[in-house]
């Protein structure tokens, strides 16, 4: 038995979330969370977890993007400070298709490895979770319980699709 948080939500949403598992896009020999690459809505609110190859990608493109920064005050502090402008140390790891990404922030401090969240149109960030394997397993047991992720998403399937009710 594993105690790898994406190898037991990967089996977990296979067994009961089958319409959600058959979105992957994950790839023989994939490990950690790119072997949940490509299920919808496996993180609230509508994140889909990329691929390897979109993340590194990704990584490029958005870093680019931000290089002529609208932001020059903003220093580059270290893992876990806010950031308005995307950074070649954020490593994007889900995208919910409309430019928004988590992210794991690479930069060095005691907070590195810790996910974050990076709205496009605001350049605004959010830290969520203390690490991949933390956001999972929160995950994972909202989804096996019924319970709420961020204090503010509840977890359900219905039809064998995943699916996040907002909480007013």
């Amino acid at each position: 038995m594993t105690d790898d948080p994406a190898v037991l939500l990967h089996d977990w949403v296979r067994v009961h979330a089958p319409v959600t598992f058959a979105t992957s896009t994950a790839r023989p020999g994939d490990q950690r969370i790119w072997l949940l690459a490509g299920l919808r809505n496996l993180i609230p609110t509508m994140y889909e977890v990329l691929a390897p190859d979109d993340a590194a990608a990704d990584r490029v493109r958005l870093a680019e993007l931000c290089e002529d920064s609208p932001h020059p005050e903003d220093p580059d502090g270290p893992a876990g400070t806010p950031s308005a402008d995307f950074r070649r140390t954020f490593l994007p790891i889900a995208s919910n298709g409309s430019g928004d990404y988590l992210y794991v922030d690479e930069r060095p401090g005691p907070e590195s490895g810790c996910v974050c969240e990076w709205w496009h149109d605001d350049y605004m960030w959010a830290k969520l979770w203390p690490s991949v394997d933390a956001m999972l397993a929160d995950v994972l047991e909202a989804l096996r319980t019924g319970g709420v992720v961020l204090g503010k998403y509840r977890a359900q399937v219905r039809d064998g699709e995943i699916d996040w009710a907002f909480l007013d």
